[in-house]
């Protein structure tokens, strides 16, 4: 009964010694509205990407088909903030977020959804993505779906993200779980939406993340 015990308190402390290595966080994932070119709020979209649409579609605007079967849309990259850490501030999971989409989508706008992304730490600013020397970086992998809701028709993008730290985060590596809640085909920022819209969802936030960061020094 002795060596059970102490084998069963030798386990308890490595698994509470694994623990001490990993921390959990929730954050959101706000998608910015920044002014285009004609001072009006543009989309997070920074780089359209190239798109084609799939079983003979004819394209009618960015990343939208009429007819045919759907679409493959590859290089997108958009942007966003990185806000909010729960369950306290954490200013290494708070920042600017770029992030690049590679999509296979059907006639309902769903589907596959894979890219990169790189978050870089401090206030959000798309300048501070130009030659970071402390950031996170890695690669997700999702799934977009559509579902009519009660009251509006909802895309639901579930991510899974991985990556690693680099600069003054080297040692640790990241691993999160996103869910993405857009109600227009094209993935938009809820403040661009009409207002009747805004009256039912709010302005935010687009994404709700779970984050596990591990540390391995």
């Amino acid at each position: 009964m002795k060596t059970l015990i102490t084998l069963l308190l030798s386990l308890f402390a490595l698994s509470v010694q694994a623990e001490g290595n990993v921390e959990r966080f929730f954050a959101d994932d706000e998608w910015p509205a920044f002014p285009g070119e004609d001072g009006m709020p543009a989309p997070n979209i920074i780089a359209p990407g190239e798109f084609f649409c799939t079983g003979g579609g004819v394209a009618v605007g960015p990343f939208l088909c009429e007819g045919g079967s759907g679409i493959v849309i590859t290089g997108t990259e958009m942007v966003s903030c990185a806000v909010n850490a729960r369950p306290y501030d954490d200013g290494r999971v708070e920042g600017t977020i770029w992030f690049d989409i590679t999509a296979i989508w059907n006639e309902s706008y769903t589907g596959r959804v894979a890219g990169r992304w790189r978050i870089v730490p401090g206030p959000c600013d798309v300048a501070a993505l130009e030659n970071p020397e402390t950031y996170w970086e890695g690669t997700y992998t999702g799934r977009r779906r559509y579902e009519m809701g009660p009251m509006l028709p909802t895309w639901i993008t579930r991510l899974k993200l991985t990556g690693e730290g680099y600069g003054d985060l080297a040692g640790q590596s990241v691993e999160a779980r996103e869910v993405i809640k857009t109600y227009y085909i094209v993935p938009t920022p809820w403040e661009l939406l009409p207002e009747e819209v805004q009256q039912v969802i709010g302005t935010g936030p687009e994404g709700q993340v779970r984050i596990k960061i591990t540390h391995h020094d």
